[in-house]
């Protein structure tokens, strides 16, 4: 009755541990995406100021510089924002494997713990049968020797 139990248990344990890593694959999922839009917003900052510069050679007014500036510092304050995204996703996302890693833990340790029982069941089982078989061989004994 005892394995039956356990095993319900590692099973139920098995689907939260299922439940959490699906949980620590979306959080990673959304790190990835977030430093993909970092880096896009980086790379785009770059871009920028590479062709406002060759624009710039020609001659700027006072009005499309103050643009330009006040552009770039868009950019940079969606970099800063973007960066704290990137560090909560990375915050929730190690927190999740932690979870996960500890669910895994306590299901192996279950499993192992049903393994030991089944390997005492099965030791128990060899002990009966042995002493069947040795009290067999006893009876048999007997009954030769009484024939005698």
């Amino acid at each position: 009755m005892a394995n039956k139990q356990l095993e319900l248990l590692v099973k139920v344990q098995l689907e939260r541990e299922e439940k959490l890593q699906a949980n620590f694959m979306q959080a990673l999922q959304y790190t990835r995406q977030a430093e993909q839009k970092y880096q896009g917003l980086a790379d785009y900052r770059t871009d920028y100021i590479l062709q406002s510069q060759q624009q710039g050679s020609a001659g700027l007014q006072s009005r499309q510089y103050n643009q330009f500036v006040s552009f770039i510092a868009k950019l940079d304050l969606a970099l800063e924002q973007q960066a704290k995204q990137i560090q909560q996703a990375q915050t929730v996302l190690e927190q999740r494997r932690q979870q996960w890693l500890s669910m895994q833990k306590k299901r192996k340790a279950l499993e192992y713990l049903l393994e030991q029982q089944r390997q005492q069941a099965l030791q128990k089982a060899a002990k009966t049968e042995q002493l069947l078989q040795d009290e067999l061989a006893m009876q048999q004994f007997v009954r030769r020797y009484s024939q005698r």
